[in-house]
């Protein structure tokens, strides 16, 4: 069975209401078979499939934080980049109007055949699953949503401007969008732990990408920043807020969250122990959004509150 680990990240209401009910649905996922039933379809060995799972059952319990709070008041969701869709199918399990988009694109074709093998184990929850890529969303052919969201998606998203720009064509008048994802202004590639120079790709990976890195990932990378954002927020007469105190918290989860601390070895583990446990602490909670990473942005037509 994967391991499941909690999310360290400051919990909504709604969500100490919701987590326990995730973990409980994680936990009957046989994963040890589904691994085993993937690698018998693909040239992908089992082990590789089962740390696939593991990470996404725990990031959907960070996904689940992201959006908590937001639910109630959605009559109709949306989850861009839904992956494995784990957490899709916990909302619609528990009464929610999600829809999941998955192209699975840039490196991420393996997501098809286990993402299948998840939804045959779940025959039994009728979620809807959207391939288009999200710069391909439009009002006529899927509708308008009260909510979008996405964790660890806007990074992959080679035109990510144009899917910004085409989710806002789908959200509704007083609907909010909700992204997470790496701010690239920190030298910072979380993928694989290592530093990278935004503006110098070649030589950032002939530096410090392992050997055996997987570079599809690598090049579906853009580099996004939150400067980049704001200024094109500003351009589409969309409003745009950032959450405070983020690297703090991804110090905190390193710290005390063993999956996402064996993707994040080395020098940051040991930053993220001196973060938490020294007065450092206080300076760090105090970084401005757009020095930290990962960042947390909440989008809206401009007026909305």
């Amino acid at each position: 069975m994967a391991k499941v680990y909690p999310s360290n990240a400051s919990m909504s209401p709604d969500n100490l209401t919701l987590k326990p009910k995730l973990l409980e649905f994680l936990d009957q996922i046989p994963f040890d078979a589904i691994a085993l039933q993937v690698a018998s379809t693909t040239s992908q060995p089992a082990s590789k499939i089962s740390a696939l799972l593991d990470t996404y059952a725990n990031e959907s319990l960070v996904s689940l934080d992201l959006v908590a709070n937001r639910l109630e008041a959605a009559e109709r969701i949306l989850e861009v980049g839904a992956g494995l869709c784990l957490l899709s199918l916990f909302l619609k399990q528990q009464g929610y109007p999600v829809i999941a988009l998955e192209p699975a694109l840039g490196g991420y074709g393996l997501f098809d055949q286990t993402k299948d093998a998840i939804r045959e184990h779940f025959s039994n929850i009728s979620l809807e699953v959207l391939t288009a890529p999200a710069q391909e969303l439009t009002v006529n052919e899927h509708g308008s949503f009260d909510l979008i969201f996405s964790n660890n998606v806007m990074e992959h998203i080679p035109d990510w401007a144009s899917a910004i720009s085409a989710m806002a064509s789908v959200l509704s008048k007083d609907g909010k969008m909700v992204h997470a994802c790496p701010n690239y202004t920190v030298p910072y590639e979380p993928h694989y732990g290592i530093p990278v120079f935004r503006h110098f790709r070649t030589l950032s990976a002939r530096l410090f990408l392992p050997d055996d890195a997987d570079t599809e990932i690598w090049d579906s990378l853009n580099f996004i920043t939150c400067r980049q954002i704001k200024h094109f927020c500003r351009t589409q007469n969309l409003t745009c807020d950032f959450e405070k105190s983020l690297l703090y918290k991804a110090f905190k989860r390193v710290h005390e969250d063993p999956v996402f601390q064996k993707r994040h070895q080395g020098i940051i583990s040991a930053v993220a122990n001196l973060a938490v446990k020294t007065p450092f602490r206080q300076l760090i909670r105090n970084i401005p959004a757009s020095l930290s990473t990962p960042m947390i942005f909440e989008i809206r037509h401009s007026g909305v509150m």
